[in-house]
């Protein structure tokens, strides 16, 4: 008595949970995976005791109706040659563990989209499934489809070859026919499903009898049938959240397709080729990061060396810099020439030491900062060889073109005349002409060569767009697979959540 009030409450359980997901179905837009919730609700409430269900399903005039009508060993299902069955029919077979009703489907091959939704409301409430084949259609594209449906999904399975009065020995060795069956099944993935050769005609190697016993080990007793509810109830749902995430996964897959030619099977082989994407994209990246690295840091070092080129030039040696401290020095008050007339022989001696200084420091301007430099850099952007001819020429201008105009008004302007008073201005004074100098030079040669940079930089990618590419595809191979890994997830998520006893949330 407690374990029939045990099964009822669990039963009632069910219902409730189930009532509330059949609801939580029709909302997201599909009332068909909601209607065989309530079928299946609907026939444990129904049905004589909690007999297994199995449902025989395949191609019009396979035999179905013969088959079930041989097994139960009575006619109560219509056969002929023309196909009969258009809804779902129902017979039970007697054995010693308790009854087992058999579902005959109508042909999977049918255009009536009644006859389709009859038979998927069958195979969800079976406990077993037995695909029918014809004897001349064994290797049917449809029938195999449904095994390997119900192979992923873990359904007890049965795949029988029907009607093999009509095979004959001497074409074909029967063991022969049985391999070449076995194989068509092993190349289709299906190797988990039983497989019978049937005939409801007195011929050699007639199964009928094996898939009589087959068929009555599926009887259950009441304790177990909550169990198998919760089964059929489960698969149900498991279809409704894959259709109900089926446009999201199916964009996925089609970008998973169109970059690796084929869709994987399972998560495991996603996260896999996951894992081997992300590896390869890692891979190029680096790979496109170390040559455009390497070429930074190769035309910076030269970037730099033209700098340097520019500070180090020694333009100020000693005499350069003692014409500049005798200019300075002419400079100061008590500086005088002569006795007569000496306020012009003055004037005429600071602008004779002015004149010397600015001779002797833009002859050093020339001959070792500008011809060097200009020498420098064109020898460097010729060597280099990355950019087209003209471009290297239109460089090579502009470098020549840059001047300094050391005259004299240049080394006049430069004095401080309150620092004159300070010995050790003259010194001083040297300094800020070179130091001006020299930045009048890298106002000029700075913006040359970041031009260059840059273009010597779009070049590189030029030259290296294939490498570019590969790193851009390793990337969207990547994010392909990985987004459809993760549509999975969130389906398996919604699913785990029913299998915990939960109505997913929208």
């Amino acid at each position: 008595m407690g374990s029939v009030l045990k099964v009822s409450e669990r039963l009632e359980h069910l219902h409730r949970q189930y009532e509330q997901l059949a609801r939580w179905i029709e909302q997201s837009g599909d009332s068909s995976y909601a209607d065989r919730i309530r079928n299946l609700l609907n026939a444990a409430e129904t049905e004589e005791g909690h007999s297994a269900v199995i449902a025989f399903c395949g191609l019009f005039s396979a035999g179905k109706s013969s088959l079930i009508n041989a097994l139960t060993k009575r006619n109560q299902l219509a056969t002929g040659a023309v196909p009969t069955t258009a809804e779902v029919a129902e017979v039970r077979m007697s054995g010693p563990r308790g009854p087992v009703a058999l579902l005959d489907t109508p042909g999977v091959d049918s255009t009536d989209e009644r006859h389709r939704e009859a038979t998927m409301n069958a195979l969800y409430r079976a406990d077993a499934v037995v695909i029918v084949a014809d004897y001349q259609h064994v290797e049917a594209e449809e029938n195999l489809e449904l095994l390997r449906m119900f192979v992923d999904e873990g359904k007890p399975l049965a795949f029988v070859v029907n009607q093999i009065d009509k095979h004959l020995d001497v074409e074909l060795p029967f063991e022969r026919f049985v391999q070449s069956v076995e194989e068509v099944l092993a190349d289709y993935g299906v190797e988990e499903a039983r497989i019978f050769f049937t005939s409801t005609l007195q011929t050699p190697h007639n199964q009928i009898d094996e898939l009589e016993a087959w068929l009555l080990g599926f009887a259950e007793d009441e304790a177990s049938g909550s169990d198998a509810l919760e089964r059929k109830l489960f698969d149900v749902a498991k279809a409704a959240i894959w259709d109900w995430a089926a446009p999201e996964i199916d964009e996925a897959a089609a970008s998973v397709r169109a970059y690796f030619g084929y869709v994987p099977m399972s998560d495991e082989e996603a996260s896999h080729m996951a894992d081997q994407a992300r590896q390869r994209w890692t891979e190029a990246q680096a790979k496109w990061e170390d040559a455009r690295q390497a070429d930074e840091r190769r035309r910076q070092t030269i970037r730099e060396k033209w700098m340097r080129l520019v500070e180090l030039a020694q333009i100020a040696p000693y005499e350069t810099t003692e014409k500049g401290r005798m200019y300075i020095e002419s400079l100061r008050p008590d500086f005088k020439v002569g006795f007569f007339r000496a306020q012009k022989k003055t004037e005429d001696a600071r602008r004779q030491f002015a004149e010397a200084f600015a001779e002797d420091l833009r002859t050093r301007v020339d001959n070792y900062l500008l011809i060097p430099l200009r020498n420098q850099v064109s020898d460097d952007i010729r060597r280099e060889g990355e950019l087209p001819a003209d471009v290297q020429q239109s460089f090579v201008d502009q470098v020549t073109a840059v001047q300094v105009d050391v005259d004299l008004p240049f080394v006049e302007q430069q004095v401080k005349q309150g620092a004159l008073v300070s010995s050790q201005y003259p010194y001083q004074y040297v300094k800020d002409v070179v130091g001006k100098t020299k930045r009048l030079v890298l106002g000029q040669l700075t913006p040359i060569a970041d031009a260059w940079m840059e273009r010597a930089e779009k070049a590189f990618e030029e030259a290296h767009e294939a490498l570019r590419e590969e790193v851009e595809l390793a990337q969207k191979r990547y994010e392909a697979i990985d987004r459809l890994l993760e549509e999975r997830q969130r389906v398996q998520h919604v699913i785990d959540s029913v299998a915990a006893g939960e109505v997913p949330s929208r």
